[in-house]
């Protein structure tokens, strides 16, 4: 299973220990039940792997080990003691007394006497370890949302709930002539009387594995089969109760089938196998992964969470408010819409602590009424469709708080939703004093809202093609994840930025007159974070995912805007008019002499108090002199009368050189729209006709070799117009030399620049 380490608590230093997180592959364990002495012993073997950063791998258990061994070698258990990692109770973890390379691959055996865990053991289904006259076992691993340390580390070494790895367990039970039974969400080989096998999955958490044994005479047992409507899963349902009580099983497999048929339509497909299992202990309700011990009254809220709680999973216990709030307000039918009123106190469902080892007890009511306030700002339909749609994108994984926030700005656009989280899921006031976000729109902005200068090439926004921390602008790469960036920046002197997101977004195509929120949101990706002092800075990064980037000789413009309550950009603010608001409007090219490139570029004229005509200006520094430069459109009126007399009819296939002192005609090599690169690909298109079929019938206006040319052009109001803009190599340009040019629009009358973009020609001897 993937590794989630973006997910993992940070490296702390506790008692002098450098406590690193670590990423279980397997648990390997045998438990072994003696009635007739009524003892009962572990044996587990955990194989893990560190994180990024070195240090002594942590994870927990509840169980007294009485000997251990680390990779092979005796290990003194005293070494492997609890620490305190947070303030309350059930906090502290246990950490290996020794230091370990970071991505090293490790194991730990731990044996020990199976007992009552040391944990909280409160709740109405407890865990349980009981022998009972025959001799019988009744085992019960009950694991628990509210209660502290009470997942699969009450009985197992297991990780946070962050962690996904499988568990092979073996149980041996001797000592009695009783049969007896496994009630689980795993899968079961019978290896003998009384003992048996079962493996549960590798995307599993400590929080998913469903176990109960107990002697075959107290129980009653009942499975029946349906087919799922969305899955098309044939679906065995197994349900068992204690054989004292009178739940009706056959009644019981019926609503089950119902339930989970209803819950697909609804949210999408079953994500546990061909299997749910329920065994009906007459109290309560606990939910694990295709399974569930309930009582009848709690089987509908227990059946949903196989869907929100157990087919997408919090990230961390202080994430377990949302799927508790989600069920709850899907309880109440999911239609339920009353607005927030930031009147009221903040809420906190979501704590900061990433060693909270407990689920909140205000998720049912104060979540489910946080959720009430989302269908009303984003609409009950548009919500549940939201979140059917962040089931399907996320089934199997862990979900943080913040990767739901993400993603309904992402979708649904609606900058509220960063106020909402804020104030009722993080539990933040407002502040005495507002932060002032911002990010640069050249290196000579100092943070000004309104900037006069360049704005298209904002040096703190880029992406990188890898996660590898650079920090320099580079091409996307088609067809794999690349990474947004941004730094971040906190103008205030006075007012701490507790919460903020940042929003990406790639418009395809370069353009001019970009307006926030409508070409900003939805996005692409968002980056939730916390706590930027006055002053300070941060790069804030969000993946940008495979199939979100465009393929290989499409042009992007980057744009991204900073969220904070207290802080907003004003609806139409162009990035020049907000300091909230980037853009990086860059195309970087190789290009081999003989070879042209065409830009192509949107104008817009959507500004509705700048009226009248528009130039555009090329500038380019004086060792772009190595470029020839050209101007294209379909239609001639688009030029300035005294332009239209330069024009020429642009013919692709045969592009020459304007400085004929070479006497060359140059190959066609045209490439359309240059700016994303293709592993093993060369960009664009070098077909004269996949050319033309763009800029084919176009007039081209060539321009002359000088630092600045101004180009009047008419641009109705209301309108945009394609435009594009051909850059092609002299022969004598010295490969290796890099030319920067700036294509601008500006607003005649008032000498506003309202937009630009910039193209960056790398000059190569060849093509690999």
């Amino acid at each position: 299973m993937a590794t989630n380490f973006h997910l993992a608590p940070p490296v702390k230093t506790v008692d002098g220990l450098l406590a690193a997180p670590i990423d279980i592959s397997a648990i390997n364990a045998v438990f072994s039940f003696d009635a007739a002495a009524q003892t009962a012993l572990a044996d587990a073997t955990i194989t893990y792997e560190l994180g990024p950063n070195a240090g002594n791998p942590i994870f927990d258990l509840r169980q007294a080990p009485s000997a251990a061994w680390l990779d092979g070698v005796v290990l003194p258990v005293a070494q492997l003691a609890h620490h305190s990692f947070g303030t309350g109770n059930f906090t502290d973890l246990r950490v290996i007394e020794s230091l370990q390379a970071a991505g090293s691959v490790h194991t730990l055996r731990v044996q020990y006497p199976l007992a009552l865990p040391n944990s909280q053991l409160g709740g109405s289904y407890l865990p349980a370890l009981d022998w009972l006259a025959g001799p019988r076992l009744r085992f019960v691993l009950g694991l628990s949302d509210l209660n502290r340390a009470r997942y699969a580390e009450a009985w197992l070494p297991a990780n946070l709930a962050f962690d996904q790895f499988a568990i092979n367990l073996e149980i041996n039970l001797t000592g009695t002539v009783a049969a007896h039974q496994v009630i689980t969400n795993g899968a079961v080989t019978v290896l003998g009387s009384n003992h048996w096998q079962i493996a549960f999955p590798a995307h599993f958490t400590a929080l998913s594995p469903m176990l109960e044994i107990r002697a075959a005479d107290t129980l009653r047992h009942q499975s029946g089969n349906t087919v799922l409507p969305v899955s098309g899963t044939n679906l065995t349902i197994d349900t068992w109760a204690p054989s004292s009580t009178s739940v009706n099983l056959s009644t019981q497999i019926t609503n089950i089938a119902t339930l989970l048929a209803n819950n697909e339509n609804d949210y999408g497909g079953y994500a546990h196998g061909n299997r749910f299992t329920a065994f009906f202990n007459g109290s309560g309700g606990m939910e694990y992964e295709g399974g569930t011990t309930t009582s009848v009254s709690a089987l509908p809220h227990e059946a949903f969470h196989s869907w929100y709680a157990r087919g997408i999973k919090p990230a961390s216990q202080a994430d377990g408010w949302w799927d508790e709030g989600w069920t709850s307000f899907h309880d109440s039918g999911a239609d339920d819409a009353l607005a927030f009123d930031f009147g009221d106190a903040p809420v906190l469902l979501c704590s900061r602590d990433p060693w909270q080892r407990h689920t909140t007890g205000n998720a049912y009511s104060d979540g489910s009424r946080f959720w009430q306030g989302m269908a009303a700002l984003l609409g009950v339909t548009p919500l549940n469709s939201l979140m059917a749609q962040l089931y399907q994108t996320y089934k199997g994984q862990p979900v943080s708080t913040q990767m739901i926030e993400e993603f309904l700005l992402c979708h649904s656009g609606n900058t509220g939703v960063v106020d909402a989280f804020h104030r009722f899921v993080y539990g933040l006031n407002d502040g005495a004093s507002a932060p002032d976000l911002w990010l640069r729109d050249d290196p000579g902005h100092l943070g000004a809202d309104f900037w006069a200068g360049t704005f298209w090439n904002s040096p703190d926004l880029w992406i990188r093609t890898r996660d590898d921390g650079g920090t320099t602008h580079q091409a996307p790469e088609y067809g794999q994840d690349n990474w947004f960036h941004a730094r971040v920046r906190n103008r205030s002197t006075t007012g701490s930025a507790q919460h903020f997101v940042v929003s990406f977004h790639a418009r395809g195509f370069a353009g001019t007159q970009f307006s926030f929120p409508s070409d900003f949101l939805p996005c692409m990706a968002a980056r939730a974070e916390f706590d930027l002092a006055p002053g300070a800075s941060r790069i804030v990064k969000a993946r940008w995912p495979s199939h979100l980037v465009p393929p290989a000789g499409t042009h992007t413009c980057l744009l991204a805007s900073v969220l904070t309550r207290g802080d907003p950009p004003p609806g139409g603010s162009h990035v020049w008019e907000h300091n909230n608001l980037a853009q990086k409007n860059l195309t970087v090219v190789d290009v081999v002499h003989g070879e042209f490139m065409i830009l192509p570029v949107v104008l817009g004229n959507r500004i509705q108090r700048l009226v009248g005509r528009f130039d555009l200006e090329v500038w380019r520094p004086e060792s772009s002199a190595e470029l020839e430069i050209s101007l294209l459109q379909r239609d001639k009126g688009f030029f300035g009368r005294t332009a239209q007399k330069k024009l020429k009819p642009f013919r692709p296939d045969a592009v020459k050189s304007t400085a004929s002192r070479h006497g060359i005609e140059l190959e066609c090599g045209g490439h359309i729209g240059l700016g994303l690169a293709s592993k093993g690909q060369v960009l664009g298109s070098r077909t004269p006709d996949l050319v033309g079929q763009r800029f084919g019938e176009a007039w081209q206006l060539p321009l002359p070799d000088a630092a600045k040319t101004i180009t009047p052009i008419e641009l109705p109001a209301f309108s945009q117009r394609h435009a594009g803009m051909l850059v092609q190599v002299h022969p004598e340009a010295k490969p290796g030399s890099v030319h920067t040019i700036h294509l601008v629009q500006r607003h005649r009358k008032s000498g506003r620049i309202v937009g630009g973009v910039a193209l960056e020609v790398h000059v190569i001897k060849e093509r690999s």
